[in-house]
């Protein structure tokens, strides 16, 4: 079950994540985005320190030394990919479903589409649960899908990472994925 209200509460945490995985550029780490993460009263201390210690050895970094490290890990490495389906689906028919599924639910939630990602690709997920206008819908629910996709996506991501656990965009991911994780209820079974 969704914690919406905790979903709420990180909307403005999941705008700057997107931002923070997506491929960089100089705007990225830049102060005004440090601030956002400074004001952010929905992180606990712990969380928001560490966030900040990330965003800080990236941002000390030059903009080209960024972008190399991004490429290296996501774009010429095929154990790392951000597209959060193609781990458990690769190129079959389901993950087409599946992808076909997530633009419907952002379209459903008023996010359209306009990238050329496709829709499983982690920012683009973030930015769909920052942006998208599911406060008072009763088909909420549905976005049940996109946590999904984002927790199996971000499970094998992190386990193919273990060579690469200390690097600040894996660390990104780990806590994107701790964060998506408090947003899930666990329902309690009662025995009959």
């Amino acid at each position: 079950m969704i914690d919406f209200r905790r979903l709420t509460d990180l909307k403005d945490t999941f705008a700057v994540l997107s931002r923070l995985i997506d491929y960089p550029d100089t705007e990225t780490f830049s102060p005004e985005i440090r601030q956002l993460l400074l004001a952010d009263n929905a992180l606990s201390t712990a969380t928001r320190g560490e966030l900040l210690s990330l965003f800080d050895e990236l941002a000390a970094l030059s903009p080209i030394e960024v972008q190399e490290m991004y490429a290296h890990l996501f774009e010429m490495n095929r154990r790392y990919t951000l597209y959060m389906s193609y781990y458990k689906m690769t190129d079959s028919r389901e993950r087409g479903t599946i992808l076909a599924r997530l633009k419907m639910l952002y379209e459903m939630f008023g996010i359209s589409e306009a990238t050329n990602e496709l829709s499983d690709y982690l920012p683009l997920l973030l930015e769909f649960l920052a942006y998208g206008d599911y406060t008072n819908d009763p088909r909420r629910q549905d976005i049940q899908l996109a946590l999904s996709v984002i927790e199996d996506g971000t499970y094998t991501l992190l386990k193919n990472a273990v060579t690469d656990s200390d690097s600040p965009y894996i660390q990104l991911i780990r806590l994107t994925r701790s964060l998506i994780g408090s947003c899930i209820k666990m329902e309690v079974q009662e025995d009959a």
